[in-house]
């Protein structure tokens, strides 16, 4: 039977991928799937060449890359055969279209994780209440591109090397100086970890300082993907009661009681102390305090997540936990995600010398090293103040957003939707009227563009997070008009002055 290359080799012509090297895949695959099988022989090259509409030259080439991976033998004044030393494979029709993707039968069964969900590509959306997410279009984007350009350009070779899973040290140096000015911490570069973000220093921690079984303190309301992380990790979560100041701490000692009389003591305690998550309230001053003095009686870490701690505006910032810690129970972690943009993915550990030790060896076997030229540019927009510049510019417009959002969600559906004006960060926590589901009304703005949470990861609150940092005022005064008409008719509207 004659071979029908013709419809087995597909060329693409538009394809970045040389055409020498798709006719050379094409026959790979066609002889691993069974269609071309040992000893058959291929057409010859000019032949070949005349049937595709391509060089000859090309078939050579592709020929050429076949016999230097094995998949093929030429024989002096016979031809090109398909290699005799590959084993039987069952074969596939010409009429099947040929496939590598592994059958039921032939792959082994696949776990299904149940606790980790994949989140929804909220860019796709025109408009979006996301969970809080920074105005990307505001990145200082010229410093950020002179400044990577020159490490590219003119960067000693040293930075081209692998290097410490620690994170470049002239970025420890001076990101440990920063957070000692700003956030009245006092630590060495030792003390510091970076990471791909705050989602891998949560694994890390996890991995690294916990094992299976172990009790960690949460909160009811928490932020989801810490639940799932921890979950996924099989570490037992106690969950404790959240009000308007945060998590209880009073709760957290009537646990540790039960826990050490069992003989199951806690390991850790997770919080976002700043703008805590959901709920975005600051933990008081007196929580505060006694939470520490828990921790160093009952012998559990902290797990700080100061996630937004640059976006405060009622006041200066709350210094966090870390700041007070003497006896290296607090771990603190965060990322430069949202003062900048989630594409640029360095954040970063804060602890004792041997958790950051720790946390290091895991690193090194999970992702060997940071981004090392982004962590030099950032070290560089720190010093220089352009981040600081940046940051400012960015609070004073990112609180004309919440306000401008907060007055038209009161003014437009305040029978509808609670919230109080948040101090600091960047999304309302919305609890909406339970005679419209977001399960049911993110679906029905999602047609329209917009983006809503459906409310799924806190339970039957009837409640997300809604995001206003992202859009500018006309993008926020269009999102609110969408979710109004898919909330009350529009004969049922009334008109504000």
């Amino acid at each position: 039977m004659e071979i029908p290359f013709k419809t087995l080799l597909e060329i693409k012509k538009d394809s970045s991928l040389p055409i020498y090297v798709q006719i050379a895949n094409g026959i790979s695959q066609n002889i691993q799937v069974g269609i071309l099988k040992r000893g058959a022989k291929l057409l010859g090259t000019r032949s070949m060449a005349d049937l595709l509409e391509v060089h000859r030259k090309t078939v050579i080439a592709a020929y050429d890359e076949l016999f230097s991976q094995g998949w093929i033998e030429i024989l002096p004044q016979k031809g090109t055969f398909i290699s005799q030393n590959l084993p039987n494979i069952k074969p596939i029709y010409f009429s099947e279209k040929p496939t590598l993707s592994l059958t039921e039968s032939s792959s082994p069964a696949l776990p299904n994780n149940s606790i980790i969900k994949v989140s929804p590509i909220i860019s796709k959306f025109r408009l979006a209440f996301d969970d809080g997410l920074p105005d990307v279009r505001l990145a200082p984007r010229e410093e950020l591109a002179r400044l990577h350009t020159h490490y590219v350009k003119f960067g000693e070779s040293a930075i081209f090397q692998y290097t410490h899973p620690y994170g470049h040290i002239r970025f420890r140096e001076v990101f440990s100086t920063f957070l000692n000015e700003t956030r009245g911490m006092n630590i060495q570069p030792e003390n510091i970890l970076t990471t791909r973000g705050s989602q891998m220093a949560l694994y890390l921690i996890g991995t690294a300082l916990f094992q299976k079984n172990d009790e960690i303190i949460v909160g009811e309301l928490n932020y989801p993907t810490l639940n799932m992380t921890f979950e996924a990790l099989s570490l037992k979560l106690n969950k404790i009661p959240i009000d308007e100041d945060g998590i209880v701490v009073d709760a957290i000692e009537d646990i540790c009681e039960r826990k050490n009389t069992g003989g199951v003591p806690l390991k850790a305690l997770y919080l976002t102390s700043h703008h805590y998550h959901p709920t975005t309230v600051t933990l008081t001053p007196e929580r505060r305090i006694k939470l520490l003095a828990l921790a160093e009686k009952y012998g559990f870490y902290i797990i700080e997540d100061d996630y937004d701690y640059d976006f405060h505006y009622a006041n200066r910032p709350v210094l966090p936990l870390a700041s007070a810690d003497r006896h290296g129970l607090v771990i603190y972690l965060g990322s430069f995600t949202k003062r900048i943009a989630p594409t640029f993915r360095v954040g970063y550990v804060v602890a004792k010398q041997e958790i950051i030790e720790e946390l290091a060896k895991y690193r090194r076997i999970m992702d060997r090293q940071g981004d090392t030229i982004l962590e030099l540019v950032l070290a560089n927009m720190l010093e220089n103040g352009t981040l600081k510049r940046y940051t400012a510019k960015t609070l004073k417009t990112y609180r004309e957003r919440r306000d401008f959002t907060c007055e038209l969600l009161q003014n437009e559906l305040g029978d509808i939707i609670s919230f109080k004006v948040p101090d600091g960060g960047m999304a309302i926590w919305a609890k909406f009227d339970k005679q419209f589901p977001l399960s049911e009304l993110s679906k029905k703005v999602a047609k329209k563009g917009l983006y809503l949470s459906d409310g799924s990861a806190y339970g039957d609150l009837n409640a997300c997070r809604m995001g206003f940092a992202s859009m500018n005022l006309k993008e926020i005064e269009e999102a609110v008009e969408i979710l109004k008409k898919c909330i009350i008719p529009p004969s049922h509207q009334t008109v504000h002055p």
